[in-house]
């Protein structure tokens, strides 16, 4: 294990009970406030592995390179095949991430509705708050969250990176419930001189909605053709 790797635990577990001590001391009902948070942590680290995946991907892999589900942790480990084996461990480790991040944003909120006196307000205004401070950062999370996508190597990335521009700029694309593209593969296209580059594309809330593929001239710089199909289809099928 490396000295990163340590600091990292260490700092996690420091923050966590540095979080944990202040609701204690800051909110009467803290204690009950904590204990709600355990199950919703492993609630949100289920429900990432079942929205959330990277298949099996083939650009710099010596055949295919296992996926995995969850997030921002792996849950579970997808085969070829769509074969998932659950990561026990890796659960846990999620779910632990999540209760952190409950613990910060719950404290984040509270804060706020002291600074702009909650109690004082009607019920629109406080609608409102709901909407504007809680639903809506998870709702935009695809927006500032790092994507769940594999790591490739520095000429796939090159593509994909010029593949997700021209979606933008060229096709003019990028639906209103589309928030965010996470790549999945580049391989060479079925005609053997262009590369096509897949995508998934998630909606708010992290919900993913259908798959982006962009074909790229042999050069790899400009697109020539691109477009949306289903989930359920595969990318490397020509549409």
């Amino acid at each position: 294990m490396s000295i990163g790797t340590v600091l990292l635990i260490v700092g996690y577990f420091a923050f966590t009970l540095v979080m944990i001590v202040w609701w204690l001391r800051r909110h009467a009902h803290g204690l009950e406030w904590v204990m709600l948070v355990l199950p919703l942590a492993f609630g949100l680290s289920y429900l990432s592995s079942l929205l959330i995946q990277v298949v099996p991907y083939r650009a710099g892999c010596l055949g295919y390179c296992e996926g995995w589900r969850g997030y921002p942790l792996a849950t579970h480990m997808l085969a070829v095949g769509g074969r998932a084996v659950f990561d026990a461990g890796g659960f846990v480790l999620n779910a632990g991430v999540y209760f952190l991040i409950l613990l910060v944003f719950s404290a984040v909120v509270l804060q706020l509705a002291h600074v702009f006196r909650w109690s004082q307000h009607r019920q629109r205004w406080r609608l409102l708050f709901v909407l504007v401070v809680i639903v809506a950062p998870w709702a935009y999370s695809p927006n500032w969250a790092p994507m769940p996508q594999p790591r490739l190597p520095l000429a796939e990335q090159r593509l994909a990176i010029n593949a997700a521009r021209d979606w933008h700029w060229q096709f003019r694309a990028g639906r209103f419930f589309e928030r965010a593209l996470a790549l999945e593969d580049v391989r060479q296209h079925s005609d053997g001189q262009r590369f096509r580059v897949c995508f998934r594309a998630y909606s708010w809330f992290f919900i993913p909605s259908h798959h982006v593929y962009i074909d790229l001239e042999p050069a790899g710089v400009r697109a020539t053709s691109g477009g949306t199909i289903p989930l359920s289809a595969s990318c490397w099928v020509q549409p």
